[in-house]
């Protein structure tokens, strides 16, 4: 590992969304966007959904996550979500059904649970097309 770069990992319970030596990385806290450069000061911190953008050398990747928690120590970041999906990964056709379904859901007479689950599963399903479809509007234009 050079000093120009820290180890990042993000896990959901699907496994490791990625594992990688990276040279920065922004991310959505309830305190706002920070980005974490090598030898960043310890930190714990809790995210928020939104978008996560990591750069390596001239590569960018993005990766939408629904929450969860960031640990920095010793140069490298850990990141634990319940969701965290690639941009590339995303399924632009059926994030869009289940915008729709979501939608169909919250219009009709809900518990309080399901209304937040039917909530959560639209603002995530919006997430993932907004990130897919900018990416894939950026890799067209290169």
């Amino acid at each position: 590992m050079s000093k120009s770069s820290f180890s990042l990992e993000i896990l959901s319970p699907q496994g490791t969304v990625f594992k990688d030596e990276v040279d920065s990385v922004s991310l959505p806290t309830y305190s706002g966007r920070i980005t974490i450069l090598p030898n960043h000061a310890p930190l714990f911190t809790k995210l928020s959904e939104g978008e996560i953008e990591i750069k390596k050398e001239s590569k960018i990747s993005h990766i939408v996550v629904a929450g969860g928690f960031l640990e920095i120590k010793e140069n490298s970041a850990h990141i634990l979500s319940d969701y965290a999906v690639r941009a590339e990964s995303i399924e632009i056709a059926r994030a869009e059904e289940r915008k729709r379904e979501a939608e169909l859901k919250l219009k009709q007479k809900l518990d309080n649970k399901e209304f937040t689950i039917a909530d959560k599963d639209l603002r995530l399903s919006i997430l993932e097309l907004k990130v897919a479809q900018r990416v894939k509007k950026r890799t067209r234009v290169e």
